[in-house]
């Protein structure tokens, strides 16, 4: 492999150089280059590029005299092209060519000792022609066109003919790769983190890991140190940066600004860098701001990791002990104003030296003037922070971070003028603006950084910055906040959070007792709420639930995860967990909305709680004040102080904090906190002793607050009534004296006649009713909220006044906003307590609630909201309940009638009360009939079991032969051996086996009973013959003692507890069956519905009741001529079927001559007219005429296509409701064969509706009626009936021409008559 045939000189070598021989050859011997061979000698210059491209190992075998050969012939070339500056010898594909192959010799390190350590002259020559080749060469105009320029513009720049990017990007990485390599400064990348990615997507990586070092490139340096290479190094920043402005090929652009780092690294010393600042700055502003948010993030990147070097490098050593160095910055001084010159309109003309000579480097006013230029060049490029790309995101968080850190001696000194404007306030904000971005690989870097400035970068100063930065955030925050802006709103919601976070405890030198005032009422009108929303309830966690901004999860082992667990485990339980969502009026979206409740979280923690506490507590005490006396109701802004209490209180506990996240990146760090770590500590056990003092403290405001808003809300609602009654009488008084009057002008009486008529109306009362329902679900909240503060042990202290408070806006009868409200904060206190359910928590702690109830029983004129406690309590428990209500059950009958002629709140909350015991009693949490429901799940279950498809007769289902190996055991009485192999026996049997040998067995029982009942006969007669023949002899004495005895009357068991209570509310309710509020009439309905489930085991104790109440009853089904009296009269078709299932006896006796002409009437409205005038014919009317004008109309033809969607009309809602009443009064109630047919005729025509007026949940329910008439025994009937009906549809061939509605109800008709056949019906 590596013989030689020259010494040194490997085989390798031998081989390139007799490829390139060829090619360079005849480059060589050309005598000049033009267009004729321009072609000829590109190609040549492409054949060596791909040897050296081929050549295996170039380090090792391209010797140095190899380089020199190829170096001579692109000398020679060259040389023929006059250096590329004459445009008639300027070729892009030539350039191009011979850029790539000297390209090649620059990354080798013999290569670039070779070329650019040697000769300096012929550096700059090769410098030169570079430049030429990427900045182009100017067009040379003619005097016409010279005059126009004038004309135009002076500033304008002169014309120049520049090749094609591609050939200026081969000509640039020369530039780059003939720069000398720096080791010594540090590379920007050396401070990444490891958050997300760095590797950025170009085509080839150009930095110092291309070539090793060589002593070329000391010398090299020399050379561009010195005073007189100061032009060359000039021109090379001024050609980069107006390629990295003016470029189009984004690469292009970015190895532009590569080359500007690597000529800054090349500077080495910060002294040397500080005079290129202003221009460099400039320069990269203007790059960056060229095509704005749309430019590259390659680009910005590289412009960012620039300026982040260039910053950090040189303001970084301020404060060192190293001197400034006045040489270099004089050298460089002309060429910084010529820059800045150039790149003017980027920078403040008043930060720019007027002199020749600037301020000493790291000088205060050399500071201030930088500070001021870079602060409008950041306030100019602020813009690009809201890039499309992470990675730009990224970088200026990076930036941020590396300038923050390394350059606080230096930044700090500027402190005059507004702080936002200043360096480290543009910094501050950036990388607090990256903290909160939807980005992981932004939003962790950010917070690990801004988690290391607040820890081990923490200084005094910095701290001021920020502090000054809050003050003028929070300040305008309001302001901002009342736009129409969303995601301008979210942007300062998420810095001035930032801030906080940053600041922590010192946040209390901005917030405090003297300067609360500026914040609070424009925050107070920010957290307007406009209505609160109680769908989608499911989505909501809680207190507990909330997730910080940022976080992905819960921490293991906390109070937050175990809640999430404990909810998840009872999610689909019907259960909620989750408060309404609030509508804020200014806060329209819901992610500003909740990024601001987390702001004032996130205040709650840094500040002190009891400035917020007393402060918010005299704000509500002064509202409720003022309700008491009558000056007003609660308004908007105290529901926002509740809202911002619980905020401020949930924060300062620490739940749903936002966090820095884990910024322990070094080991420094992490001793630093674990020195802190008990100080710390002890520092927070403190702070929520102090935060759980404060929380009890408002927890009695709140109780009051909710005990007022209870009884006010009621006085202001009856004051607000009478006073609209005064006014509505004094406009009649008034329309009565004008009429007088006129009438005393028309006839010339005195007008003054008559005594005037003077009210007295107090000044009006503006009750809010939806303010009212938002405060006392905030009030409900913050109970919650100071719940999970307190914790189970110290809480159940409370439990004492809680419970009653949140039972009675359980059972609240004006809103369902504030029950679900309720039960939440039910549920939180159950979890806090450690309980399963809500009953449990009661029946733990029911004495506290029993114990109120008894002492405001008696008082219910002034405490009107105690029945709704006792509905609460009973709805919540369940069965328990009765018995804990057993020693009250008399307090609340004498309650009730001492009110039952009021008809008002507290009598309709007694009798519901009542209600709820009777449907615990029956087993039902509500007793709600099915036939209310649309579809299929209205069906009665008998029937839908009924409804199944039959088996075949072929197969035999696993019941029958369950019950016949069940039955052969038992009438074969074998023991457990016999039984083992009976088993056997029957395993091996095939089920027509089974099938006879039940069969048989039937057989063979009727046998046997017709055997023993004819030896019973027999017996008998034998018995009476005997008797017959001793009738003549017979004494009267023995006559009477063979009569047989009279059987005793057997004594009826007594009532148990809970049959004698439901028989004591049942006789309550009968008389608010004639109540004129509809409401205690469906309570009284339900009551008795209840009770006849409760007391259908003892006839003798129910009939009597319902009997006095049958009139009212039947009353109640026939009027419905209102819309409100409709919802009774369903009730009362309910109470009816609840009677043909378990009081049919009574039924029976009272349904022909009360009820039943009036279902037949609604189903004669019901179906459609038939076309024969058989038997039962039905005859259209109105629905009016039947149910009132309160039913609503029919819709033509719902059929199948409307029977996915629910039906809520009250219509639909009566025929499902009758028809399931039918259904069930069939079966259980004999009734007249005439009736039977007339009802048959009826469904039949439901069933088929030719009409196609019904909808397919009625049509069901119809069908569902003729299965009830076939299973009572009255097959006959309706297999005529059907028979017919198909028969006809089949003889008149219109089977075939009906629409799909036709051939559903002819399905049906069939589905009928096989379900008859299969059951021998």
């Amino acid at each position: 492999m590596d013989s030689n045939y020259l010494e040194g000189v490997s085989q390798e070598t031998i081989e390139t150089f007799s490829r390139l021989r060829e090619p360079a050859s005849w480059l060589l011997s050309l005598p000049s280059v033009g267009a004729a061979n321009a072609q000829v000698v590109s190609s040549n210059l492409w054949a060596i590029h791909t040897i050296l491209t081929t050549m295996p190992d170039p380090e090792l075998h391209l010797t140095t005299k190899l380089i020199a050969y190829i170096q001579h012939t692109l000398n020679h070339v060259l040389l023929l092209c006059q250096n590329f500056m004459l445009p008639e010898k300027r070729f892009d594909f030539l350039v191009d060519a011979w850029a790539s192959c000297l390209e090649l010799l620059l990354r080798l390190p013999d290569g670039y000792a070779f070329i650019m350590g040697p000769n300096w002259q012929y550096d700059q020559m090769i410098f030169n022609v570079l430049f030429r080749a990427i900045d182009g060469l100017p067009i040379k105009l003619t005097q016409q066109q010279q005059q126009q320029q004038q004309q135009q513009s002076k500033a304008k720049d002169t014309p120049k003919d520049r090749m094609p990017d591609e050939t200026r990007l081969g000509a640039l990485k020369c530039i780059i790769l003939a720069l000398p390599l720096d080791t010594t400064a540090p590379g920007i990348l050396e401070h990444d983190q490891g958050y997300g990615s760095s590797v950025q997507d170009h085509e080839e990586p150009l930095d110092d890991f291309g070539r090793a070092r060589v002593p070329a490139d000391d010398k090299v340096r020399g050379y561009l140190l010195e005073a007189r290479s100061q032009p060359v190094l000039a021109q090379m920043i001024v050609v980069l940066l107006d390629v990295a402005k003016e470029a189009s090929l984004v690469a292009l652009r970015r190895v532009a600004l590569l080359g500007v780092l690597k000529l800054l690294k090349c500077l080495e010393t910060p002294e040397r860098i500080a005079p290129w600042i202003p221009g460099i700055s400039a320069g990269l502003t203007k790059a960056m701001l060229e095509r704005g948010l749309k430019e590259s993030h390659v680009v910005l990147t590289t412009a960012l990791d620039t300026w982040t070097f260039m910053v950090a490098r040189v303001l970084g050593s301020i404060g060192s002990s190293r001197q400034p160095l006045q040489d270099s910055s004089v050298t460089g001084a002309g060429v910084s104003e010529s820059l800045m010159a150039m790149f003017k309109e980027q920078g403040d003309q008043s930060s720019r030296s007027t002199s020749r000579t600037p301020e000493g480097y790291g000088s205060a006013a050399w500071i201030k003037k930088t500070d001021h230029g870079l602060s409008t060049l950041f306030k100019e490029i602020s813009k690009l922070r809201a890039h499309s790309h992470w990675d730009v995101r990224r970088h200026f968080a990076e930036m941020a971070f590396r300038i923050l850190s390394d350059c606080q001696g230096a930044l700090v000194r500027k402190t005059s003028g507004s702080a936002t404007s200043s360096v480290p306030g543009f910094l501050l904000e950036t990388l607090i603006g990256c903290t909160q971005d939807d980005y992981n690989d932004v939003s962790l870097p950010a917070k690990a950084h801004l988690g290391s400035l607040a820890e081990e970068y923490a200084s005094q100063e910095l701290a001021d910055v920020g502090k000054q930065i809050v003050r003028e955030r929070l300040a305008a925050l309001s302001r901002i906040l009342h736009g129409a802006n969303e995601a301008v709103k979210q942007d300062a919601i998420r810095v001035a959070q930032g801030l906080v976070l940053f600041l922590g405890r010192q946040m209390e030198c901005i917030v405090n007792q003297q300067t609360l005032a500026i914040y609070l009422q424009p925050w107070i009108q920010v957290l307007t709420i406009e209505q609160l929303d109680q769908h989608n309830m499911d989505e909501r966690r809680g207190i507990l639930g909330v997730i910080a901004s940022g976080s992905s999860a819960f921490l293991p082992g906390s109070e937050e995860e175990r809640w999430h667990t404990w909810v998840m485990e009872r999610k689909g339980s019907g259960r909620k967990f989750g408060f309404p969502r609030r509508i804020h009026l200014h806060l329209r979206e819901q992610l500003t909305s909740n990024a601001f409740l987390e702001f004032l979280r996130q205040l709650g923690s840094t500040t002190e709680i009891d400035t917020w506490s007393m402060e918010l507590s005299s704000r509500l005490q002064d509202a409720a004040r003022a309700v008491r006396e009558n000056q007003g109701w609660y308004g908007a802004s105290d529901v926002s102080t509740v809202l911002m209490m619980n905020q401020l209180l949930v924060g300062a506990s620490g739940i749903g904090l936002a966090t820095l996240g884990d910024f322990a990146l070094q080991d420094s760090s992490i001793r630093k906190r674990k020195d802190k770590g008990s100080c710390k500590a002890s520092r927070q056990r403190k702070s929520q002793r102090h935060v759980r003092r404060a929380a009890r403290g408002i927890l009695d405001e709140y109780l009051v607050a909710l005990v007022e808003c209870s009884q006010l809300s009621l006085e202001a609602r009856t004051r607000q009534e009478l006073q609209e009654r005064s006014r509505s009488a004094e406009s009649a008084e008034l329309n009565s004296r004008s009429k007088k009057a006129i009438l005393a002008r028309m006839f010339g009486m005195d007008e003054d006649e008559g005594e005037e008529l003077t009210f007295e109306v107090t000044g009006p009362v503006e009750y809010d009713h939806n303010t009212d329902v938002m405060l006392r679900c905030s009030l409900l909240e913050g109970i919650a909220s100071i719940a999970v503060i307190l914790g189970g042990t110290e809480f159940e202290v409370e439990l004492v006044r809680v419970l009653y408070i949140l039972l009675e806006h359980l059972g609240d009868q004006d809103s369902a906003l504030i029950r679900d409200a309720a039960e939440v904060a039910l549920e939180h206190v159950t979890f806090v307590c450690q309980y399963d359910t809500v009953g449990d928590l009661i029946q733990a702690n029911y004495d506290y609630v029993i114990q109120q109830i008894s002492q405001r029983i008696a008082f219910l004129s002034t405490n009107p909201k105690t029945p709704q406690v006792l509905w609460a309590l009973i709805h919540v428990v369940g069965s328990p309940a009765v018995t804990m209500l057993e020693d009250s059950v008399t307090e609340i009958f004498e309650a009730l009638d001492h009110w039952k002629d009021q008809e008002d709140e507290v009598c309709e909350g007694l009798l519901k009360s009542l209600c709820e015991i009777v449907k615990v009693m029956a087993g039902s949490d509500g007793t709600k009939s099915k036939g209310a429901k649309a579809g299929v799940s209205g069906a009665d279950p008998d029937l839908a079991r009924n409804a199944t498809t039959a088996l075949s007769q072929t197969e035999l289902s696993k019941e029958v032969e369950s019950f016949a190996k069940e039955y052969r055991l038992l009438t074969m009485g074998v023991d457990d051996g016999e039984d083992e192999a009976l088993r056997e026996k029957l395993d091996s049997m095939t089920p027509e086996q089974i099938k006879d040998y039940f069969m048989e067995r039937v057989k063979e029982a009727k046998d046997d009973e017709e055997r023993l009942f004819g030896e019973r006969e027999d017996t008998y007669k034998v018995d009476d013959a005997e008797g017959a023949e001793d009738d003549e002899n017979i004494s009267f004495g023995d006559l009477r003692a063979r009569m047989p005895k009279q059987a005793e009357a057997l004594k009826p068991e007594p009532l148990t507890k809970h049959q004698a209570l439901c028989l004591r509310i049942l006789t309550k309710a009968g008389y608010f069956l004639t109540a004129t509020s509809p409401r205690l009439r469906i309570s009284a309905l339900e009551i008795i519905q209840g009770s006849i489930v409760v007391l259908k085991d003892r006839p003798q104790d129910l009939n009597p009741v319902i009997h006095g109440f049958w009139p009212a009853i039947v009353g109640r089904v026939l009027r419905r001529s209102e819309l409100e009296v409709f919802f009774v009269s369903l009730r009362a078709i309910e109470v009816i079927t609840t009677l043909a299932e378990n009081c049919s006896d009574f039924l029976g006796r009272h349904l022909l001559g009360d009820v039943w002409p009036f279902i037949v009437k609604a189903l004669r409205t019901w179906s459609p007219s038939t076309d024969n005038g058989a038997k039962g014919a039905i005859t259209q009317k109105s629905l009016a005429s039947v149910i009132g004008s309160g039913q609503g109309h029919r819709t033509p033809r719902q059929g199948k296509t409307h029977t996915q969607g629910k039906v809520f009309t009250r219509e639909h809602r009566l025929q499902m409701t009758t028809l399931i009443s039918i259904s069930k009064i069939v079966r259980h109630i004999r009734i007249p064969v005439q009736e039977i047919w007339t009802m048959l005729l009826l469904a039949k025509e439901m069933v088929l509706d030719r009409d196609g007026r019904l909808h397919k949940d009625v049509r069901v329910a119809a069908a569902e009626v003729i299965r009830s008439m076939a299973v009572a025994g009255h097959g006959d009937s309706v297999y005529v009936v059907l028979e017919e009906a198909v028969r006809g549809s089949v003889g008149d061939g219109r089977e075939e021409d009906a629409d799909e509605e036709e051939k559903y109800g002819l399905q049906t008709c069939f589905d009928i008559l096989a379900f008859m056949e299969t059951h021998a019906l």
